[in-house]
């Protein structure tokens, strides 16, 4: 589905995308609006009103009534000062991004996106889009020459999710006019594979030590503390009291059994299962050794990191997850 284009049939909205599409340049970090690449038509309100003030003029022709003229020249005078406005209110704006933080397949990946002006006029009502997510509005105030959003793009598979296409339109002030660009920005999001939450007989690793296979994965200590939930903390780990009261998702925290190192191997899974729900359940795995303060290192194909436990490591194991059988460079 194309981007909807005010009073334009959608073949024809399609049509004047493809065509667009081939004067854009190549991707880059940042993008620039230009004249030659702006676009602009009148809203259906802006027809209505058109059609309006055409039987205004068409009423001042019949009767010969200057003040009837001079309205319909005066109202016409104010909407082309309009359509300028609103032609200018996206010109030239410079519109930049970065590598967005990881997320799981199934949430929302949220780009950030920095417009820049390179005047001192305030611009308003700055809406960007992607074909697969909801509008954002943004605006650039007279006491500062940018704005930051995030973006938002629906993510259904695991692996680096480029960013599509930006809509980058605008109706200020009057809304008689719709002006809009298209935009390529050259970013990724890496997304992860989704947490088999329903999983929990944790009985698929090893210990390192000694090399010793184990069948289950060692229980947990002491309650530690609560805090908020993440994607991945186990349901019958949820404090119900503290959510009652807060009104917030909280977890349970638990003291890991000291001393225990796990590694998560691909090769004791079930052969039965198929790739996705292996690469499912080992995240869950992870997560939920994280969450407990375990070393734990993970075995598949191809990948191989030893215990450790920290942001950094876990980043680099559902990492792994993530680009399994899929092109690694970003």
């Amino acid at each position: 589905m194309s981007f909807s284009l005010p009073i334009v049939p959608n073949s024809l909205a399609r049509f004047i995308e493809k065509w667009a599409s081939k004067r854009l340049p190549e991707p880059d970090t940042h993008a620039t609006i230009v004249r030659q690449r702006l676009y602009i038509l009148p809203t259906r309100q802006g027809m209505i009103f058109f059609l309006i003030l055409f039987l205004i003029f068409l009423g001042a022709v019949n009767y010969e009534n200057s003040l009837s003229f001079m309205l319909t020249f005066f109202i016409m005078s104010i909407c082309i000062i309009g359509m300028i406005h609103t032609h200018q209110n996206i010109n030239h704006l410079r519109i930049s991004t970065s590598n967005p933080k990881a997320v799981f397949s199934g949430q929302t990946a949220l780009f950030p996106i920095k417009i820049q002006s390179k005047s001192n006029h305030a611009h308003y009502n700055i809406t960007l889009q992607v074909e697969s997510g909801s509008a954002v509005t943004a605006h650039i105030h007279n006491n500062s020459n940018e704005a930051f959003i995030e973006l938002p793009m629906k993510t259904q598979a695991r692996g680096y999710l480029p960013l599509e296409k930006i809509k980058v339109s605008t109706e200020f002030p009057f809304g008689l006019f719709h002006a809009w660009s298209w935009i390529n920005l050259k970013t990724n999001c890496l997304v992860y594979p989704k947490p088999d939450e329903s999983f929990t007989n944790k009985k698929y690793a090893s210990f390192s030590k000694g090399h010793k296979r184990a069948t289950n994965l060692p229980g947990y200590d002491d309650f530690s503390n609560i805090r908020k939930y993440q994607p991945g903390d186990a349901i019958n780990h949820l404090a119900w009291k503290s959510i009652a009261k807060t009104k917030e998702l909280q977890t349970k925290q638990f003291h890991a059994e000291a001393g225990k190192e796990i590694i998560f191997d691909w090769d004791l899974l079930p052969k039965t299962i198929d790739t996705e729900t292996k690469l499912s359940i080992l995240c869950h795995l992870i997560i939920d050794a994280e969450l407990h303060g375990l070393n734990y290192g993970l075995k598949i194909p191809d990948f191989f990191s030893k215990p450790q436990h920290g942001t950094h490591h876990r980043h680099a194991c559902l990492k792994a997850l993530a680009l399994f059988g899929k092109n690694k460079t970003a």
